[in-house]
């Protein structure tokens, strides 16, 4: 059976393009492929040279969920009950940590094991990110091949190859969501649009179902999902609402929203809530007009036909955001409002102090993607003039990516694909209306071949032209160690602490006894330091984050009376200090330019409603180079700041002479410093 979708012509070749689709062409095309393969793969490899580590904070509870898999099989996690984070309370896990990462490190553990490669699992998940990039370098490929062109295809590959954030969070160590949801996420959208291309019935069911485990799978990994999801949605409604739908939209969305939606409703971390909620109004409603469009088939009209769809569809979309506004589909909260509307964030201030849950500005676009952004903008411009239904995905595409990283900058990674399908499809246009006025000039002189080849060289010009700038200094940024090899400090170069640190709780501290911290250094604790903790970097519990800064922030009294409630034994505190003289004393200067407690104790005011000038004020300092007014624990409430009082115990002497005044502790006694005092860990003992 074949489907008729309207309005479907190929995008436009260069002229004299037939050359293009020679073998010899297509070996240096995928020549070209394997050596931005081989640039991704070195580049997502440099952290190695410090040695096998995971990276930043997550990771490590991926890596945890991952080695309790390995040990008590895939359906044991939905069932695990973790006693040792967010003590006294402990958490289940399978409900809070999406299943799909940990599954994925697990399965490509027993995977490589059954095939007689025998490596630890950690050495697995380090290397599973890379190994992820390479994969998704090639779907990229086929998604801008298709989308446009191969030399398209290759410079989409080419920039996520050499994005940033996408080799931030596909490097070496960086076992987290991203590493598996990118995965599905490139598989459902290269599916999708296959799907739409087939004429034949069987090739369309196929490839849909193909791009539904795909989004299905990212569903199981990542928060994202709704992105593709939507993304996929609203394009089968923009054909709706002009009278351009078919068959070959009607069935892929219809099974794509199936597949994820029951993926959604088996799964802990969702259930049912999510599956049909404010989350999946648009993919509902894409799946309710396509089989009220079906019934209009037999309509033999076209006219006709047209507005009674046209009337249908209004009809439908007016009905729906009746019900959303009503609440049938339940609240919109959590980070989907705060996607949805900046403003919200206002009301979540743990939200607003975690940084990957900053919005984005226009500068993080500029300083990332230069002149690319220009081009984008020239490919937006020239998809919304043609409007065939590959330049409506294109500007759909790049729309949604761009307005989901000003919301959250973690979601940048979705940004490079996005712009560099845009940027390429200018620059096809750009450079095939270049060719015809060289030929045109050519052929008037007669040195077309002369002319062809200038052509030819031009084109590399503007290409390394418009990427140095871009290549250089994201190969720079990659060639760093781990965040727990430079200390959470991001220097290129190895500094002991906070391993140490860990090192001596694994060694000293029972794995039962509760562990006080903020929860910037949860993970690292629990997993590594092999402690009990009463907070981590999954921030689920708002209230006992609040509980912690109000600890921290308030005299011993009144901390202890906290830290007994949840069972605390121990507290770690973290404040990577650089070092200046004060008469015959030395004494730690809080940096600012990295974070530590105390940097972060402002967003712990922030969170428990507290003043920062009632802690911090601008204190003077005499130096060789004049005095300058630096920011120090000086307000009135700061003497007796338990967080203070443990920071800035080493410091107290030197801190006096400058009229900073640090009260001692009484009932907490430090029993570890790291070697450079960055960490320092108490031992409490109760009244």
């Amino acid at each position: 059976m074949r489907f008729k979708l309207p309005d479907l012509p190929d995008f436009p070749e260069l002229p004299g393009s037939e050359r293009f689709k020679s073998r010899k062409f297509t070996i240096l095309v995928y020549a070209s492929l394997a050596s931005i393969l081989a640039l991704a793969i070195v580049i997502r490899l440099l952290p190695l040279q410090w040695g096998v580590h995971l990276d930043e904070f997550d990771p490590y509870i991926q890596y945890k969920g991952a080695s309790y898999i390995v040990n008590n099989g895939f359906m044991a996690y939905f069932s695990w009950f973790d006693p040792t984070r967010w003590a006294p309370w402990g958490q289940y896990v399978g409900s809070a940590l999406p299943f799909g990462t940990p599954a994925t490190g697990a399965a490509a553990y027993l995977l490589l094991n059954l095939i007689g490669i025998n490596i630890p699992l950690l050495d697995t998940v380090c290397f599973w990110p890379v190994f992820s990039a390479a994969l998704c370098i090639v779907l990229l490929f086929f998604i801008g091949s298709f989308l446009v062109n191969r030399g398209v295809g290759l410079f989409t590959a080419l920039v996520f190859a050499i994005d940033p954030t996408s080799i931030q969070r596909t490097s070496f160590g960086f076992f987290d969501d991203e590493t598996t949801g990118l995965l599905g996420m490139f598989a459902a959208i290269l599916f999708f649009l296959m799907a739409i291309r087939s004429e034949k019935l069987w090739k369309n069911i196929f490839y849909s179902v193909i791009s539904g485990l795909g989004l299905a799978y990212m569903s199981l990994s990542w928060g994202a999902y709704l992105y593709p999801l939507n993304l996929f949605a609203l394009f089968v409604i923009i054909f709706a609402v002009f009278g351009r739908w078919s068959r070959r939209l009607a069935v892929p969305i219809t099974i794509i929203t199936s597949i994820t939606m029951f993926a959604l409703a088996i799964n802990p971390n969702h259930g049912i809530s999510q599956a049909i909620s404010p989350y999946t109004i648009a993919p509902i409603l894409a799946v309710v007009l396509s089989v009220i469009l079906g019934l209009f088939e037999h309509i033999e009209d076209d006219a006709r036909r047209r507005k009674i769809s046209i009337v249908s569809v209004l009809g439908v979309v007016v009905g729906f955001f009746a019900l959303t506004v009503a609440g049938v589909f339940g609240a919109i909260g959590g980070k989907l409002l705060n996607f949805i509307d900046i403003v919200a964030r206002l009301s979540t201030p743990i939200v607003g102090t975690v940084g990957e849950q900053f919005p984005s500005i226009w500068y993080n676009y500029f300083y990332t993607y230069h002149i690319l952004i220009i081009l984008g903008a020239v490919g937006a411009y020239i998809a919304v003039k043609r409007q065939k239904y590959r330049d409506i995905f294109i500007v759909l595409f790049g729309l949604m990516a761009i307005y989901g990283a000003a919301s959250y900058v973690r979601l940048m990674i979705v940004v490079a694909p996005s712009i560099a399908l845009l940027a390429g499809l200018a620059m096809t246009s750009i450079l095939g209306y270049a060719y015809q006025l060289i030929k045109q000039k050519s052929e008037k002189k007669g040195r077309a071949t002369f002319l062809n080849k200038w052509y030819g060289i031009l084109i590399i010009a503007i290409i390394i032209v418009a990427m140095v700038p871009i290549v250089y200094p994201n190969i720079q940024a990659a060639d760093r160690p781990t965040m727990i090899v430079s200390a959470s400090t991001g220097y290129v170069t190895e500094i002991p602490d906070w391993e140490e640190a860990l090192s001596w709780m694994a060694s000293n501290i029972p794995s039962t006894a509760v562990v006080g911290e903020w929860w910037d250094y949860g993970y690292w604790i629990n997993i590594m330091g092999n402690c009990t903790v009463i907070s981590d970097n999954g921030t689920t519990n708002g209230t006992q984050i609040t509980l912690i800064a109000d600890a921290f922030l308030n005299n011993e009294t009144y901390a202890l009376s906290i830290f007994k409630n949840m069972n605390v034994s121990y507290v770690v505190v973290f404040e990577p200090w650089t070092y200046y003289n004060v008469g015959n004393n030395t004494i730690g200067l809080p940096p600012w330019s990295q974070l530590g407690d105390f940097e972060k104790s402002t967003a712990m005011m922030s969170i428990a409603g507290y003043n920062v000038s009632n802690y911090i004020k601008d204190v003077s300092i005499s130096t060789t180079s004049g005095t300058i007014s630096y920011p120090l624990p000086a307000g009135p409430s700061a003497a007796n700041c338990t967080l203070y009082q443990m920071l800035f115990d080493p410091w107290t002497a030197g801190y006096a002479t400058l009229g900073v005044t640090i009260e001692p502790l009484q009932h907490m006694s430090l029993v570890y410093a790291s070697p450079h005092y960055w960490v320092l860990i108490y031992e409490i003992s109760y009244p």
